[in-house]
This record gives structure tokens, C-alpha cells and sequence, in this order.
């Protein structure tokens, strides 16, 4: 049964938006007395009966509660280099399916892709609409967000806290010596553009008191490969929770 997410604490009675009432009545061509899933604000997931439609909106009514929040060890983050053509939408729905938490698009000094102000916010709204479709196939409870695009030192700044694993093409240091540090927590998964870091933004990453850059091994992985290995290898080391 396809999930339906909604963004705000559910109660007893409630209306679908317009677009997923669209979708439950005309696409999916349910009917009143149907019963779907529905994922609230909190990740509780709800068994929801069709009470009402009025060829606009749907009204829904909470039967009862069949899934909790999911158990949480840390957030996990991915902070990747936008990316050309269509691979950073791409990395937000894989992200989405493995269980990410938060992906933040980062400006770095040799991304390709130079966004303008204007264009950030649109690029953002995309990225969120492909989140949310990545967490109803994949049938979790929450959606990731996707954070406004950042500068790195905007990033370092703002999650300074986090451990950050930085998968570097220079760096010996194997993936697997660090994983103990970072299986619980928030974790910040920072990963370079198709030209790689600088050695400026390098020292900049090692600015935060967490850092540890790690070699995903011999072979050169394509920026969106890098961040997905990472992803699942710390939610392996996580149980997948």
C-alpha cells in the first residue's frame, strides 16, 4: 500500500491536501470507506479510513496506530558537492531510500554546476518533491529534508557538532577504522565534486573537531557512488534502523 505523508501531528479527523487527495481518488481511484496508510509529522504511521470527499478534499479518519517512530541513533547527513545534469537528483532519491536523514547541497570551489540565488530555491523545492517520492517507495515512515544550499564553511559551521566522514581520493585511512566512532550520533557525510576538494576546503573540513577523511578503497568512485557506499555502510553499522 502506497504512504501518504502529511506535515503535521495527525488527529482523530483530518483533511488530505488537494494534490494527495488528487492522487488517492482519481489516480489510485479509491473510494469512501478505503483504508490508507498515512505518515504523520512524528514518523507514526496510521491506518486512516476515506470518511468524506467532497470532489476537492478528502476527509480522513484515524482508525488506529500501526507503526511507531523509528528508533534513532544519530542523523545521519548527506552534505554533497552539487552535482551536473541529473546525478544530484538522482543521489537525493537513492539517499531518500536508504534511510538518510537530511542532504544538504554544498558550493564548493570546483563544482561545475554554479547555481545563481534565483535559482537555488527551485532547485530545492525539486530536490524535496524527489525526497518525499523516494520515501513513499520505499515505504518509510519520514521524509528526508533537503537543506538550503550552503557554502562548506557555512556547513562546517552550522554542524560543527557532528562527526564528519569525508571520503578523500588522497586518503589511506580505510572506511572501516572509523566506523566505531561514528555509529551513533549525527554523522555528516561530506562528500567533493567531480573535480574533488581543494586542499583549502580540506584544512577547512579538519576545522571541525570530529573530522576524518577515509579512502572507500583503490578504485575512483563518481561523487554520487561515493555518497551512497557511505550511506550504507554507516546505516549497516547502524542495523539499518
Amino acid at each position: 500500500m502506497r504512504r501518504i505523508f502529511i506535515n503535521h501531528p495527525i488527529t482523530d479527523t483530518f483533511s488530505l491536501s488537494a494534490e494527495d487527495t488528487h492522487h488517492a481518488m482519481t489516480v489510485l481511484r479509491h473510494e469512501l470507506g478505503d483504508i490508507l496508510e498515512v505518515a504523520d509529522s512524528t514518523g507514526a504511521v496510521f491506518a486512516c479510513v476515506i470518511a468524506a470527499w467532497d470532489g476537492s478534499l478528502a476527509q480522513m479518519k484515524m482508525q488506529k496506530q500501526i507503526a511507531a517512530p523509528r528508533r534513532q541513533d544519530g542523523k545521519i547527513i548527506v552534505a554533497t558537492a552539487i552535482l551536473k545534469n541529473d546525478k544530484f537528483d538522482w543521489l537525493v532519491q537513492k539517499a531518500s531510500e536508504l534511510g538518510a536523514d537530511t542532504v544538504i547541497p554544498v558550493q564548493m570551489e570546483h563544482c561545475v554546476v554554479k547555481l545563481s540565488e534565483n535559482r537555488r530555491h527551485d532547485r530545492v523545492v525539486r530536490w524535496q518533491r524527489i525526497a518525499l517520492e523516494g520515501a513513499k517507495q520505499c515505504g518509510r515512515t519520514d521524509v528526508p529534508v533537503v537543506g538550503s544550499v550552503l557554502t562548506l564553511q557555512e556547513l562546517v559551521r552550522q554542524y560543527g557538532a557532528a562527526s564528519f566522514v569525508v571520503p578523500y581520493e588522497k586518503e589511506v585511512l580505510p572506511f572501516k577504522t572509523v566506523c566505531n566512532l561514528v555509529k551513533t550520533g549525527d554523522v555528516v557525510i561530506c562528500i567533493g565534486p567531480e573535480g574533488g576538494f581543494s586542499p583549502s576546503e580540506i584544512s577547512l573540513l579538519h576545522t571541525a573537531p570530529h573530522c576524518y577523511t577515509v579512502s572507500l578503497g583503490p578504485r575512483i568512485l563518481r561523487a554520487e557512488t561515493a555518497a551512497l557506499t557511505a550511506v550504507s555502510i554507516i546505516m549497516y553499522e547502524r542495523g539499518f534502523t
